[in-house]
């Protein structure tokens, strides 16, 4: 501020100045009809300047009002921004509401589909980022008649086993784990294998000790064949098979299943409560 005063002190004062005298001249000449000869002359002298000045002020109050528009026009902005943010995040949640309605009525149609299975709704409240244990965590525990070895399904197929029970929350073991081998068979022609997690690919399965001779083929389905040691009912969807190859030893077949869970995006499953009285 000082700066500019130094800078710009004499065009202030000389502006003052003439502010002054234009004022004053305006003021004494229109007390009288006729103005003296030496107002007259300051009038015409000054008249440049009065017209430059009436320019200036006009301009002046242009840019104000300029000013005040683009602050408005600023607010409006802001208050539309806000406003078109609201209504997206109303969409969003629209959306993943339906998304949700979706999944709940797919297990509701396979739970009403398969009456003879005590099925019981679960939410997934934690996926492990343990590369070398696939599990997750869900919200229902022996408070809600969770036990040990309970078989976890969605209306797709096979997720895994319930490994550790507590009292509002359980672990599942998901098939893909190491420690979570099955008996399974295939669908279309009843051959029986074990099925485990792939050690050499990660997400994959693999059905094993078929015979030399056992009927399997790309694209069979592979089922849970049901055992009573781990209550696992029978019949339930796993996987399908992707490729059959001999063993290292040539005495037994190979399948390479690829399951049909996306165990990254589960967020609802069902608890097989009664599996063991199947």
């Amino acid at each position: 501020m000082q700066s500019f005063w130094r800078r710009n002190k004499g065009f202030v004062v000389f502006s003052l100045i003439l502010v002054v005298l234009i004022g004053f001249a305006s003021h004494t000449a229109g007390q009288r009809v006729y103005p003296s000869r030496l107002e007259g002359i300051i009038m015409q002298g000054l008249a440049p300047f009065s017209r430059a000045s009436t320019v200036l002020v006009q301009r002046i109050n242009g840019f104000v009002h300029n000013l005040r528009g683009l602050f408005m026009l600023r607010a409006r902005n802001f208050e539309l921004e806000s406003k078109l943010a609201a209504l997206q995040m109303q969409a969003n949640l629209l959306v993943e509401s339906e998304r949700e309605n979706q999944r709940l009525r797919d297990l509701l149609d396979y739970k009403e589909a398969n009456p003879t299975l005590a099925l019981k709704l679960a939410k997934v409240i934690n996926i492990g980022q343990n590369p070398w244990q696939q599990e997750l965590v869900i919200d229902q525990g022996s408070k809600h008649g969770v036990k040990m070895n309970t078989p976890v399904i969605t209306h797709q197929g096979f997720v895994g086993r319930v490994y550790e029970v507590l009292p509002t929350c359980s672990k599942v073991v998901l098939v893909i784990d190491s420690r979570g081998p099955i008996a399974a068979q295939v669908q279309e022609t009843r051959v029986r294998g074990t099925l485990e997690a792939d050690p050499d690919r990660p997400g994959m399965l693999r059905l094993i000790r078929l015979s030399r001779e056992a009927a399997v083929q790309p694209g069979y389905a592979i089922i849970t064949a049901g055992t009573a040691a781990l209550n696992l009912p029978k019949g339930i969807l796993v996987g399908y098979v992707e490729s059959v190859e001999p063993t290292a030893d040539g005495l037994q077949l190979e399948a390479s299943v690829r399951p049909v869970v996306g165990f990254d995006s589960l967020e609802d499953v069902l608890l097989v409560l009664n599996a063991g009285e199947q």
